[in-house]
């Protein structure tokens, strides 16, 4: 029964895509930057998230919601929105330059 629903719930958030909103996505990404720094472009030990491309940061972000993925902060954040917000985050980062 797990596995089925460990199967689903990686269909689901594959088959998951919404239109980019550049303004909505900027507007979320200010969470991002205390830590990533602004745009994502961190100079600190936090990792540079500028120019990651969207469906990796997208199922990395995912990976933390739904505690496929350890981390200390990300885990808790990443709960803190729904699967399509962290989608327009992750287009937002993904237009950037590194």
């Amino acid at each position: 029964m797990k596995k089925i629903l460990a199967t689903l719930a990686c269909l689901c958030s594959l088959s998951y895509a919404v239109d980019y909103d550049p303004v909505k996505g900027s507007m979320l990404s200010l969470s991002c930057a205390s830590c990533h720094g602004t745009d994502g472009k961190s100079v600190a030990v936090t990792p540079l998230i500028a120019g990651l491309g969207q469906k990796t940061m997208y199922n990395i972000l995912l990976d933390y919601k739904y505690d496929r993925r350890p981390g200390t902060m990300m885990p808790k954040h990443a709960k803190g929105f729904s699967d399509e917000e962290l989608e327009q985050i992750s287009y937002y980062f993904s237009k950037i330059e590194r």
